[in-house]
Parts: C-alpha cells; sequence; structure tokens
C-alpha cells in the first residue's frame, strides 16, 4: 500500500508541474478513456458552431540539479522550454475528431484521439514512459557488445592468480583481501545509468456503423528498450563472486484483435479473437569471471580450490505466442432481468531454441560430450503448449420493488500439453563449473520440479441478494470455489466465505456504510515440498495453505450544510494461516512458514467551499501492516520468528482561490507521506544466533525496515488577461528519503565477494520554478 501512494504522489506532483492549473483540467491523464469529440467539442469550444477548437500551453521549467533517479522514476522534468499539453476538437456533418497531447517532446509524452466518419471510426493511443531505476551505477566490466559485459583478460588473470596462490582459502582469503585485491579497479569503475523506456501503441478501427452488426479491429504494440533492471548472478569457480550489472531490455509485444457483437431486441451476442506475439531482442546477458582469464578444470578443495568458467551466461525470456477467442451471449427479460455467459478458449506456446549447458568449453556432458553444444541438448526445443478455458455464467434481476439478486458462476482450467521427457544430467547443480546426474523421485519425476506440467482448474459460484427499505440497504453475499491441482503439494482445497454489508442514507446530510466479510480455505494433498531452510520439514506453501481470512470496514459521511462535508472510515482485514506444518520434524510446537498477516487503516477527508471563490480540502490516512513468518532448522531452539511491520501516516491539503473570479487564479496542493518500518526478531536464548550476538545484547530489531518520507508542494498564481490567454507562475518543492538496512551504504562490496553497483536512487530534495503560457481558441 505505502508503495502504491508514493509513486502515485509523484506521478501527481509530475501532472502538476508539467502544466497549469487551468491546463491540467483539459488534460486527461494516463489510462484514462479519451473524450469523445463531440464532448470535447463541448469542454474547449469558444463559439458552439466553430469547427476547431481547443487549447495549448508552453512552459519554462527551471530546477536544482538531483543526482538521484527516484526524482524522475517514472516522468521527464527536464530544465527548459517545453509543451505540456495541447487539445484540437472538430465536428462537421462528416467528421468528427479530437487529437490530444501531453508532456510534448518528453520522455513521458502521450498523444491520442479519434476520428468518426460517417462508415467508420478510428481511435488511436501512443504512451511513452520512461523508468529511471538508478544514476550512476558503478561497475568495472565494459559493455563490448549487446548484454555482452568484458573484463580486460590481462587483469582477470593477474586477479585469479593472486587469489589462487592465497592458501589456505579457507582462512586467508578473508574479506580484507579480496577488498585489497579489487579495490584499485573498484577505483576506475565505469559509471552507468539504469534506465529504460516503454513506448506503447493501441489502434482500434470500427467498420459497424452501416453494418447491422458491430464490427471492429484493434492493434497494440509495445516497444521496450534500454535496461530491464539490475542483472547478473553467481560465477561459480574457484572464487564464487556476485557480479551486478545493468540487464539488457529489448522486446516487443504485438497483439492483433478482431472483434463483433450483433444486437437485437432481446439481447446481443459477442465474439472476439486475439493473436499475441512475444519478441525478445535481447535473449543473454554474458558477464566475464573476474578471476578467471580462460576456462579451466574445476577442481573443489577447501583449501586450494582451482578452475572455472571465464564467462557465465545467463538467459532471458524466450519468444512466445498466444491466441485467445471468446464468445458470449447476453439475453434481457422483464424486472430488469439479464442472463449472461461467455466461454474463452486460449493456447499459450513456446518452442525457442534452448541454449547449451553452460559456454564453459571444458565441461563435459555424462556422455563426454562437450557441454557448451546445443547438439548435446537431451532436446533442441521446450515445445511447449497450455490451454486454457474459462466459463462465465451470471444471472440478474429485480422481480419486485427494492430486491435485487445477482448470481455469478465462473470455471477456469489451465492444462499443460507440453510433452515431457526425463531429465538425466544437467548442470544446475554447478552451473557453469560442473557436470551433474539427475535422479528424479516422487516429486520431481522428470528430474526436476520446474519440470513438472502443472496444472489447475478452479470453479466458483456466488450469490448476493440486496434489499431497499427507504433509506436503507442491505446486502448479503454467499460464496463457495473449489480447485484441484496437479504436481502442487496441496492438489485440492475449497473455500467458502460470505459477506453482509449495509447502507444507511436517511437524509441528504448523512451516510453510513459498514461491512463484514468472512472466508476459509482449506486444503489437501500430498506433501511433496520441503520449506525452509534447513530442509527438515514438509507443508504447503502459503498461497495453497489453509487460512482464514476476516475483513470489516465501515465509513461515516456527513454534509450538514451545502459548503461543508467531512467523512471519516476504517477497514481492517486480518489472515490466519493455522495448522502449519512443524519447522522441526516430531517437534510440536514449532509451526513454520507464514502464520499471519495484519493491516489496519483509518482515514478521514474534509471539503470547504465557503463561496464561489475558494475551494479547500484535505485528507488524512494512518495505516499499519504486519506480517509474522517462522523459520528454523533441526531443533527447536532454532526457531526464529520474523515480525515485520510498517506504519504510514499520509495527509494532503489542497486550496483554490478565484482571486478575481475569470481573472486571478491562486491554487495551492501539499502533501506529506512517512512511513516507519520494523523489523522484530524472535529468538530463543539458547539459540546460537542469539548466543553469538550476546556482546551486543542478542539479536537486535530492524529499525531501518524500508522507512520512507515523501514531502511535495505546489503553489501557483494565474492571470487570464483575455478569453483566450492566460498565464501562469508557480514554485514546486518535492523531498523525499528513504532507508533501509539491505541497500545503505556506497561501498560496491559490501560482503564477502558481492560486488554490487549502487546506483543512485536514494532520497534527494527538488525544487522547481516554472511559468506557463496557455491558448484556447
Amino acid at each position: 500500500m505505502k508503495r502504491a501512494s508514493t509513486v502515485t504522489a509523484l506521478l501527481a506532483m509530475g501532472l502538476l508541474v508539467a502544466s497549469s492549473f487551468a491546463a491540467a483540467q483539459n488534460a486527461t491523464p494516463s489510462g484514462t478513456q479519451v473524450p469523445s469529440p463531440a464532448s470535447a467539442a463541448a469542454q474547449t469550444s469558444l463559439v458552439p458552431n466553430d469547427f476547431l477548437s481547443g487549447n495549448a500551453s508552453l512552459s519554462l521549467l527551471g530546477t536544482n540539479i538531483v543526482d538521484s533517479s527516484k526524482f524522475q522514476e517514472y516522468r521527464d522534468l527536464s530544465r527548459g522550454i517545453w509543451g505540456p499539453q495541447f487539445s484540437v476538437v472538430g465536428a462537421k456533418p462528416f467528421v468528427d475528431f479530437s487529437l490530444y497531447g501531453q508532456n510534448i517532446g518528453q520522455r513521458d509524452q502521450r498523444y491520442f484521439g479519434e476520428a468518426a466518419f460517417p462508415w467508420l471510426s478510428i481511435k488511436a493511443d501512443f504512451n511513452q514512459t520512461p523508468h529511471n531505476m538508478g544514476n550512476h551505477g558503478q561497475t568495472m566490466l565494459s559493455e563490448t557488445a549487446p548484454g555482452v559485459y568484458s573484463l580486460s583478460p590481462t587483469l582477470r588473470k593477474t586477479i585469479g592468480s593472486t587469489a589462487d596462490a592465497r592458501v589456505p582459502a579457507n582462512t586467508t582469503r578473508t574479506y580484507d583481501f579480496y577488498t585489497s585485491l579489487l579495490g584499485p579497479t573498484f577505483a576506475t569503475t565505469n559509471s552507468t545509468d539504469i534506465t529504460s523506456t516503454r513506448q506503447r501503441g493501441n489502434l482500434e478501427v470500427d467498420l459497424g456503423k452501416n453494418l447491422p452488426f458491430d464490427l471492429a479491429f484493434t492493434y497494440m504494440r509495445e516497444h521496450k528498450s534500454g535496461f530491464r533492471g539490475l542483472g547478473g548472478g553467481d560465477i561459480l569457480g574457484a572464487v564464487s563472486p556476485v557480479v551486478e550489472v545493468p540487464e539488457p531490455l529489448d522486446e516487443n509485444v504485438q497483439d492483433f484483435g478482431l472483434r463483433a457483437a450483433y444486437n437485437f431486441k432481446s439481447g446481443s451476442v459477442h465474439a472476439s479473437f486475439n493473436r499475441n506475439l512475444y519478441d525478445n531482442h535481447a535473449e543473454t546477458l554474458i558477464i566475464d569471471n573476474p578471476f578467471q582469464a580462460v576456462d579451466a578444470v574445476y577442481k573443489s578443495s577447501t583449501t586450494a580450490p582451482l578452475g572455472g568458467p571465464a564467462s557465465t551466461l545467463f538467459i532471458n525470456p524466450p519468444d512466445n505466442q498466444a491466441s485467445t477467442g471468446r464468445f458470449g451471449v447476453q439475453l434481457k427479460f422483464k424486472h430488469q432481468t439479464r442472463i449472461t455467459g461467455d466461454v474463452g478458449i486460449a493456447r499459450l506456446t513456446q518452442n525457442a531454441p534452448f541454449y547449451p549447458y553452460t559456454i564453459n568449453s571444458v565441461v563435459l556432458t555424462g556422455n563426454n560430450q562437450p557441454a557448451n553444444s546445443v547438439s548435446s541438448l537431451q532436446e533442441q526445443s521446450l515445445n511447449g503448449k497450455i490451454n486454457t478455458t474459462s466459463l462465465n455464467f451470471a444471472f440478474l434481476s429485480r422481480p419486485v420493488k427494492g430486491l435485487g439478486i445477482r448470481m455469478r458462476y465462473r470455471s477456469y482450467d489451465l492444462s499443460n500439453k507440453t510433452t515431457k521427457w526425463v531429465i538425466t544430467g544437467d548442470m544446475s547443480g554447478s552451473p557453469d563449473r560442473s557436470w551433474s546426474a539427475v535422479t528424479p523421485d516422487e516429486s520431481a519425476p522428470f528430474g526436476h520440479a520446474t519440470a513438472n506440467p502443472y496444472s489447475s482448474k478452479s470453479q466458483g459460484f456466488n450469490a448476493s441478494v440486496t434489499y431497499d427499505i427507504k433509506g436503507l440497504t442491505i446486502e448479503g453475499v454467499g460464496r463457495t470455489a473449489s480447485l484441484s491441482r496437479t504436481y502442487r503439494e496441496a492438489t485440492s482445497g475449497k473455500e467458502n466465505g460470505g459477506a453482509f454489508s449495509a447502507l444507511y442514507h436517511p437524509t441528504e446530510w448523512l451516510g453510513i456504510r459498514g461491512s463484514v466479510d468472512v472466508s476459509k480455505r482449506t486444503a489437501k494433498g500430498t506433501d511433496l515440498v520441503t520449506i525452509g531452510e534447513g530442509g527438515s520439514f514438509r507443508g504447503f506453501q502459503a498461497d495453497e495453505a489453509e487460512r482464514k481470512m476476516t475483513r470489516t470496514g465501515f465509513d461515516i459521511e456527513l454534509t450538514p450544510v451545502s459548503m461543508f462535508s467531512v467523512s471519516f472510515g476504517y477497514f481492517r482485514r486480518n489472515v490466519d494461516f493455522p495448522n502449519r506444518p512443524d519447522c522441526v520434524a516430531g517437534a510440536a510446537g514449532t509451526p513454520c512458514g507464514l502464520l499471519g498477516q495484519k493491516y489496519d487503516s483509518y482515514d478521514t477527508s474534509i471539503e470547504f467551499t465557503p463561496s464561489e471563490r475558494a475551494e479547500f480540502s484535505g485528507y488524512f490516512t494512518w495505516e499499519k501492516n504486519s506480517q509474522t513468518n517462522a523459520f528454523g532448522r533441526t531443533l527447536a531452539t532454532n526457531m526464529i520468528t520474523f515480525i515485520g511491520s510498517d506504519k504510514t501516516n499520509s495527509f494532503g491539503l489542497n486550496a483554490v482561490l478565484h482571486i478575481v473570479p475569470e481573472k486571478w487564479t491562486f491554487s495551492l496542493l501539499a502533501s506529506h507521506q512517512k512511513v516507519d518500518g520494523l523489523m522484530d526478531l524472535l529468538v530463543n536464548p539458547a539459540n546460537s544466533f542469539y548466543i553469538n550476538r550476546l556482546p551486543a545484547g542478542g539479536p537486535q530489531p530492524i529499525t531501518a525496515w524500508d522507512d520512507t518520507k515523501l514531502t511535495t508542494g505546489v503553489a501557483q498564481l494565474e492571470y487570464a488577461f483575455s478569453k483566450v490567454w492566460s498565464v501562469g507562475v508557480g514554485y514546486a518543492h518535492e523531498s523525499y528519503s528513504f532507508g533501509d538496512a539491505f541497500t545503505s551504504g556506497l561501498d560496491l562490496m559490501p560482503q564477502s565477494i558481492l560486488i554490487f553497483m549502487k546506483p543512485d536512487r536514494g532520497g534527494y530534495h527538488a525544487n522547481l520554478g516554472f511559468a506557463t503560457l496557455n491558448y484556447r481558441f
């Protein structure tokens, strides 16, 4: 919840800074439906019979230099002159059209519109979004080709030879040794910004205007480029570092669609077909091993390990496709009775060629074949197939006054039709280092659990009844669902629940709403999976385990006078996972895994409009989340319970003053959000984890656990010096701070030997000044 609120506040501030208050009222935020030409013309036209109307703005933005990528994570606030928005709307007997633009020429630009002719209509939308994940990330490797990160072989030989000569390895290759060895190389790192751009376009052509039925073609294309984020991982050899580099991103998604509908007096029928294609042009990531210049046979040893791969190959998502067809019908009867049904059938396929087991040239398979050759693979591709079928049926009716009835049934079936084979060997046990034979067992009959052809089927039915009694509306809901799975720990389960809510609105100035929702999930099946650190206990994963959930809430809305309104609400969600497996075999009372979750929130809002010249509003929200997990190994005293929680306070104020109506307008927006996170630990005093930390008083709670502060403020003064021209000036401030135990510090190697990039995505203070010129025609 807190992260969503943070991102929303950042984006909201970006839109406010990007345009004047008056212009922002005409802009359509990303993700909303494009207005129709007729409605847009009514909003912007000064003369109703004019063919063209619209508006445009030009802004000048100045800001201090902010190094943190968080400041512009999903937006572009480049300094200088640019166009926040424009709109053009036209209407004639033969054509209606509208065109809108936002953040013209910026990395977060968007253009959308539509045109309606007597025989067809066209809608189009182009949306570009940046994702700045980190500035000035440091790496000692260079990208010598797309997705290939290299380090000088001479340097690698020097580093590797120095490490190999350090024996015995288990006592002499310390953190201080690696810091001294890699320090000169860290001092000459390359700086890279971790960023990506998403460009998404949608086109719809509706041909049904002169046909007896609706017919439309749709097309969507999305291209992502830049970096996927921070990638890399283990490079296993004589020395096994974790190396982090920017992971390449260059992928396309296309969707071709056709839909049709036919309306008749007592209902309608509809059908659609979509073909979706995913094409990844950056399927691989290759990283040089800083400790190995050439491939060498790996020799395991506690005191003097040698060899390993010179480079490691990481594989990104493969190309894949999906075809989906849908058909549905709606029937209308008296008493607002509706019966609807639809069926959807989809097929997902993936048959991209496999890559070799490794790029290490000295490793041989169990058949003494080179492991770096695709000819040594058991199969050349997956030939993966998954079929899904969904059924939806609904019944709605109001048979008598005040009574409403709803019933719905849904079924979803996922069937994995991939032809499987038994894996006899691979390099999953020691990637890029040595070959391992694979032995199937009950939980992994094809060699690995990840090779199991998972399938599932769910069925659900719910019904609700509402009844109106003057100012009171009550509703009761009942639901039941069943789930069956293959190759999961819980092969079957059921979930039953019900809810009751009431809305009381006795007068125009008072509204009260309350609800309670209770559900229970069961789980049955085999005991195939081992959970936890030590691998000594078994049980169901949290997404399929037994669960009890209760959700309650209410809100009150008061409007004692027309100029003033206030609301207050409370919501609580409580989840328990009873009968969890014991962490320690045979030790009752050592429940393991996710044990419970709680969420509470209070919120209030106020709106005050003392006159036509002044508008004020504000809100306050308090939230608390908590989650309890327990883990252990072979002894009850080794149990550790983690209790993570965070408290969030958010408040905001908004004011608009029409100093001189239709001439001078002042607006002010301010918001603040603070998140305090905590990870508490419950540890048995006999636990070695506790004993080893006794000099510090035993294990201590982690107080810097995702702590966040975000403060924003925007003030703007606008002057309309004619019916078509207006100017505005303003100031904005935004500050952000973030504290987390895992990401603190700038050390590229905080622990032996984890080599991170440590890009700048932390706190900042930003001050912005802006001026905007607006024109309406």
